[in-house]
């Protein structure tokens, strides 16, 4: 959580819904292919519906709360860790809590071939900046601050980290969002 919302009880499971309009800028910058897509800690569904109808491509969703209705009701870094998911997926988005990110990263890249996570900017250092130096992704900034809880914009910029073929070390700037667009539920 950031320093906006600093001393605002912590919401359980780190589950902050994704504003559609962040995934709208990330697919107008990222051609992805059609195949069989993943999205482990779906939530609302908020980045399924957000990707609107894609042809050739089906859905397979993961959530360890049950209220979100996935297809699969479970702690997906478990599920990976004991093989029961195997490297069949075209694209795994998500944007996983923030303190689960690198082993959700870890675990969607053993088993699919783009792998996209929604964090912020910060993410990529500490103790994460070795294996992302071996590990290079694109990422992709998001200009706008999203606004994930309480109202309010987050106090840090956000981006979309990408590893797949082709990507490994561009970064981009997406287009602006305007505010009405952002304001949208």
């Amino acid at each position: 959580m950031s320093a906006t919302n600093r001393g605002r009880e912590k919401i359980a499971h780190e589950y902050y819904v994704t504003p559609a309009w962040c995934v709208h800028r990330l697919l107008e910058a990222l051609p992805l292919p059609g195949g069989l897509w993943l999205e482990p800690a779906v939530g609302n569904g908020a980045i399924v519906r957000a990707c609107g109808e894609r042809p050739n491509t089906r859905w397979i969703t993961c959530d360890i709360r049950e209220e979100a209705k996935a297809d699969l009701t479970c702690d997906f870094i478990a599920v990976c860790s004991a093989g029961h998911f195997e490297p069949r997926f075209t694209v795994a988005i998500t944007n996983p809590p923030f303190s689960l990110a690198f082993p959700f990263v870890k675990d969607m890249r053993a088993i699919s071939e783009y792998v996209i996570i929604l964090q912020r900017l910060n993410w990529i250092g500490g103790p994460r900046a070795e294996w992302i130096r071996q590990n290079p992704c694109d990422v992709f900034v998001l200009p706008d601050r999203p606004s994930f809880a309480f109202g309010g914009s987050d106090s840090i910029e956000y981006a979309w980290f990408v590893w797949g073929p082709g990507h490994g070390g561009k970064w981009s700037m997406l287009a602006d969002t305007p505010l009405a667009e952002r304001k949208r539920k």
